[in-house]
């Protein structure tokens, strides 16, 4: 099985402090750091200025057994940043049919919103965010690497 899931804090702008103080104070190790630049590579689109372009898109950090997950923007971007909604969990696996099943299976209660419908993007070949009831966001990540 590659199922995992993982933690995924958003930082409100602060990621990268926030990888340096996991870094030195926990041991964490780094293995990814995309920054909006790194993404404006990918994706046309994406809106790069001066003042984001070191910003980080997406970050994986291992602390013992466990990956951490940083970034700077919350996956609702229509709520404003506090303390406690600045958490989710991603829910990854190198079975892309397992993460559809799980998307199908959590979008069929009607208690459950999607944020981000599941779709392919530069990322991955499937990724979308729904929240549960309990108000905790859901990453569901389609990722090959798992294998």
């Amino acid at each position: 099985m590659t199922l995992e899931i993982a933690v995924f804090l958003s930082m409100n702008g602060r990621a990268g402090e926030a990888i340096a103080f996991y870094k030195q104070n926990l041991g964490a190790e780094e293995l990814l750091v995309v920054t909006y630049e790194d993404m404006a590579k990918r994706e046309l689109n994406f809106q790069l200025t001066e003042e984001n372009k070191h910003c980080i898109s997406h970050s994986v950090l291992k602390v013992g057994k466990t990956k951490l997950m940083i970034a700077e923007e919350a996956m609702d971007t229509s709520q404003s940043f506090r303390i406690g909604n600045n958490f989710s969990l991603c829910i990854q696996s190198a079975d892309q049919k397992e993460i559809q099943m799980f998307y199908s299976n959590l979008t069929s209660d009607d208690r459950v919103t999607i944020l981000v419908p599941l779709k392919q993007n530069v990322f991955s070949g499937a990724y979308g965010i729904v929240q549960d009831p309990f108000g905790v966001q859901i990453q569901l990540m389609y990722d090959n690497r798992l294998k």
